[in-house]
C-alpha cells in the first residue's frame, strides 16, 4: 500500500481525536469490548495524544500513515522515556492500522519511522509494552529484530538496540 508517513497535524483537532479513538479501538481489539472501552475516557485519550505533541509532559511525536488526502490508515506514538534502571530509551506508546490496510507494510513503515525519530533524539534503544494477547504487535516487532520477554500481569516488553544507518 502506498502511504505517506508524516507527523500529525498538531493544529488539527480532527486528527488528534481520530488517533485517540483508534487508541481505544486498539484496547478493545487486544483486551475485549468491556475492558477496552472502560479503561480510559475519550477526553483522557485526547489529552494523552496531545501530551506527546506540546513538549510539556513528553518529548514525543505522533506519526500517521496517510493513504491519500484525509485517509489516515494508521498511526504510532513515540516518546523519550526511561527504563527501569533510569536509562533513557525510546518508547512506542501505541500502534494502530485499520483492518483494510493490515499486512500491507503500513505497520512496518510506522515502526521504521518511529525508530528513525528515536535515533534523531540520540536514543540507542527502543521498546514497547503490550498485553500477552497481542500477537500482531509481537510479530511485527520480532520481525524487525525486537526481543520479547514477559513481565508481570500478562504483559510483555519488546526491546531492540537501535543502530544508526551508516551512509557511505
Amino acid at each position: 500500500m502506498d502511504v505517506l508517513i508524516r507527523p500529525i497535524h498538531v493544529a488539527t483537532d480532527d486528527e488528534i481525536k481520530l488517533v485517540a479513538a483508534r487508541m481505544r479501538t486498539t484496547l478493545v481489539e487486544v483486551l475485549d469490548e468491556e475492558r477496552g472501552r472502560g479503561m480510559y475516557t475519550m477526553d483522557w485519550l485526547v489529552e494523552r495524544v496531545r501530551s506527546h505533541l506540546d513538549g510539556g509532559k513528553y518529548t514525543g511525536q505522533v506519526f500517521v500513515a496517510e493513504a491519500g488526502p484525509e485517509n489516515i490508515v494508521g498511526h504510532t506514538i513515540v516518546r523519550v522515556d526511561e527504563d527501569e534502571a533510569g536509562a533513557t530509551t525510546g518508547l512506542f506508546s501505541t500502534f494502530y492500522v485499520v483492518p483494510s490496510a493490515r499486512h500491507s507494510g503500513v505497520a512496518s513503515r510506522l515502526l521504521k519511522r518511529g525508530e528513525e525519530w528515536m535515533l534523531e533524539q540520540g536514543l540507542s534503544r527502543a521498546r514497547t509494552y503490550t498485553h500477552e494477547d497481542n500477537p500482531g504487535l509481537q510479530h511485527l516487532c520480532m520481525a524487525h529484530g525486537y526481543s520479547m520477554k514477559p513481565i508481570p500481569e500478562q504483559f510483555v516488553v519488546l526491546e531492540k538496540a537501535l543502530l544508526p544507518t551508516i551512509v557511505p
